[in-house]
Formats: structure tokens, C-alpha cells, sequence
């Protein structure tokens, strides 16, 4: 998306065709977890009823973390048939009921706490940990500065190669990708995660923005 633009160039004139890419570090103050509620049974209305047990169970447990009703929310709920396959032959085995839900942390200390209680109330699944930033379009805005230094710089380097002079204010920017490389999201199965508290590690968020700049030279 071309967000700048300046007057066209003169017939004459030269343009020079920069990238330039900023990142900024952030320490993640959010954090995302998808708690699944995974029950198998050969009857459907069965295990229908206790995954919905289960899942109330973790959803009122999680709110007497003091977690926000509004960052609990069902991210997925369906129900399949499951087959064992004996001497190459389907054979039904159960209906499986799941039930998905994405609970937004605000509080980065809590969050193994969070899966040790949801764990404890019945979910079976903990499908991933996903950090982010309450204050990402700051960053994001940092990270566009310093693409455009990067880009002043670089056309700086080639011009001054060149021998000649460019005109510091760009005729053309165009923003080209802009987003948050997330710490790698974890995967537990129920084993990993019962017992004793779980740890987990944020790390640091990478903010990326970046941009093709067209100088006059």
C-alpha cells in the first residue's frame, strides 16, 4: 500500500530504489492459550454431556483465577467419528465431542497457572501458547522508523558510491509488510502438563515493518 507520495520526477531525473527494514524487540505482556476438551463415547448424547461438564468446570475455574469472561471464548467446537482400523477393516469406535478454548492472559505470571487449573478441571488438550503485545502499534511505528533510516541509508551508501547526491525526501514509500514474529507457539499433551506447576518462558517478541523508498538523485 503506497501511504507517501511525493511530486513526480522531472524527465531528466534519476530515481534510486531502496528496501528498508526496521525490528524492534518487546518484552510480550499478552499471552493466548487454546485449552481443548477432547471425550470419546459410543454415545453421542453421552459424551456430548461430559465434555460440557468438563468444559464448565475449566471455564469457572479460570474465572476464579480472575480471568475476564470476555477473554474466554469457544474457538472451535465439533463432533466426529472415530474407527479403529482391525485387519483393514473400519470399525467404529466412539464419537469424539471437542471443544476449544482460546483464553486471553493479561497477566504473563499466571499463565502456568492457567494451564495447571484448566488441566486439573478436565482439559486433555493444550494446544498452543501464542505471546503478543498490548502495545504493538507503538512498536510498530518505532519499527517503520527505523525502516525508513534504513532506507536513507542505504540509497546514502549507493549514491555516495556513485559520486552523486540524493534528494533526502523520498518521491515514493511504499509499506510492504508490517506484522509480529511470535515466539514459536508450545504444544503440550496431558502428560507433559499435569502435576506440578508448569513453566513457561515468554522470551521476546520481534516486530517487523518495512518498505521500498524511491529517491531522486
Amino acid at each position: 500500500m503506497v501511504y507517501y507520495r511525493n511530486v513526480l520526477p522531472m524527465r531528466n531525473a534519476n530515481v534510486l530504489t531502496v528496501f528498508g527494514e526496521g525490528k524492534v524487540h518487546v518484552e510480550p505482556n499478552l499471552a493466548f492459550i487454546t485449552i481443548g476438551i477432547v471425550r470419546e463415547n459410543k454415545n453421542l448424547q453421552t459424551a456430548q454431556a461430559e465434555n460440557s461438564v468438563a468444559s464448565n468446570n475449566v471455564i469457572q475455574a479460570l474465572l476464579a483465577l480472575g480471568i475476564n469472561p470476555n477473554h474466554i471464548r469457544t474457538v472451535e467446537y465439533r463432533i466426529d467419528n472415530v474407527y479403529d482400523f482391525v485387519d483393514g477393516k473400519q470399525i467404529f469406535r466412539a464419537y469424539e465431542v471437542r471443544h476449544l478454548l482460546e483464553v486471553r492472559v493479561e497477566n504473563i505470571g499466571q499463565i502456568g497457572l492457567v494451564v495447571d487449573t484448566a488441566v486439573a478441571q478436565g482439559a486433555n488438550i493444550i494446544f498452543n501458547i501464542r505471546f503478543d503485545t498490548s502495545n504493538r502499534s507503538a512498536k510498530y511505528h518505532e519499527a517503520l522508523t527505523l525502516a525508513l533510516s534504513d532506507a536513507h541509508a542505504k540509497a546514502r551508501t549507493i549514491t555516495n558510491g556513485l559520486g552523486v547526491v540524493f534528494q533526502l525526501i523520498p518521491i515514493e514509500i511504499t509499506e510492504t509488510r508490517q506484522g509480529v514474529v511470535p515466539v514459536p507457539y508450545q504444544t503440550f499433551t496431558l502428560e507433559k502438563v499435569a502435576g506440578a506447576s508448569t513453566p513457561i518462558e515468554p522470551g521476546t517478541l520481534q516486530i517487523e515493518a518495512s518498505l521500498i523508498a524511491k529517491f531522486l538523485y
